[in-house]
């Protein structure tokens, strides 16, 4: 009889703790650093040149540098041009056509403001550049342009922060930790009693109860176990069969009326013997049928001489086997003559 729960793993409970405490640690750490996140993504920290609509603003480019332009997602339809300066103080005729830089940098707040980027370009010299946006749609309401120059090593920004690294390992472990909890959890759950094991007596006495496998494996082997001692004897044949429909063999594999899994693989191989229980005979008790003997009747062959001769006898008369029927021509005879050669014509 099982009941109860079974007790977790006191491993897989440690880690779980310490995974959850981490993580909460860790996002509190990260939450701190708001003015180093801001360095790292907030457009309007990081822009090196700002457009309002109003006018036109330069800066200079690197090339093959990288530069966004980004707005505030409420931002109204806009366009944003970037042109290049001929000359020193001419702008060239030409904008600067839009590229992808292919850049997994993304902008963002710490007070939860949200970005798009809405063009990006690639430098293809280096030089001075001038940036121009109209409002396309109405009404326009204020709006500005923030120009980024996304580097490709702006992921080691990070290393300059300290808060922000040990934030972010902390994070990491307690990540670790949870799934490692949850796998020796499983593991102890599979290998482990769920519920608690009690040997009750036919008459419903408690004899003995188990919490542990351990325990009901030295219960097993020792014979003077009430586990032990209680496996061989007759269990109820109304107790055999439970409520979910599982029939418990365990009696039958004792008694060696049931084969386990094992004897019967060996038996389909060949390497156990088929064991063929002797019947008794049904009708052993029914009177035995006694045979009457027929005497056949045998030919005398000199009675059968002596018939063909003409002659007769009394003593036993054998009855010819029919012949088919001929039709023949006789002589008429003298019936009293003693020629036998009508007989032999017959």
């Amino acid at each position: 009889m099982a009941g109860g729960a079974s007790r977790p793993a006191p491993w897989a409970k440690r880690f779980a703790i310490a995974g959850a405490l981490f993580l909460v640690f860790g996002a509190f750490l990260i939450n701190s650093q708001n003015e180093a996140i801001d360095s790292i993504h907030d457009p309007r920290v990081v822009a090196i040149a700002e457009n309002d609509g109003s006018g036109t603003s330069n800066f200079e480019v690197e090339k093959g540098g990288c530069y966004m332009a980004v707005v505030k997602q409420s931002a109204p339809s806009i366009e944003v041009t970037l042109t290049p300066i001929v000359g020193g103080s001419a702008a060239a005729t030409e904008s600067l056509s839009p590229s992808s830089c292919f850049s997994d940098w993304a902008p963002m707040a710490s007070d939860a403001t949200s970005f798009i980027i809405h063009e990006q370009w690639v430098t293809e010299e280096s030089g001075e550049m001038t940036v121009s946006s109209s409002c396309s749609s109405e009404p326009c309401e204020s709006y500005s342009v923030w120009i980024v120059h996304i580097e490709d090593t702006w992921v080691a920004e990070y290393l300059e922060y300290t808060g922000l690294i040990f934030g972010g390992v902390i994070c990491c472990l307690g990540l670790i930790l949870l799934p490692v909890a949850g796998l020796i959890a499983y593991s102890a759950r599979s290998n482990a009693l769920h519920g608690t094991i009690k040997v009750i007596d036919n008459d419903g006495t408690l004899l003995q109860s188990y919490e542990s496998q351990e325990e009901l494996m030295a219960a097993l082997k020792d014979t003077n176990s009430p586990l032990y001692q209680g496996a061989g004897s007759d269990i109820p044949q109304d107790n055999v069969e439970q409520e979910d429909g599982f029939v418990d063999g365990s009696r039958d594999v004792m008694q060696g009326t049931m084969m386990t899994t094992e004897q019967v693989y060996g038996f389909m191989r060949g390497e156990i013997p088929e064991a063929v229980e002797s019947v008794e005979d049904p009708f052993v008790d029914s009177p035995t049928p006694v045979r009457q003997t027929v005497k056949k009747k045998v030919d005398n062959t000199s009675v059968i001489s002596d018939w063909d001769m003409g002659g007769s006898n009394d003593e036993q008369k054998v009855t010819p086997r029919p012949k088919p029927t001929q039709i023949k021509e006789v002589k008429e005879k003298n019936p009293e003559s003693n020629d036998w050669s009508v007989w032999d014509d017959m």
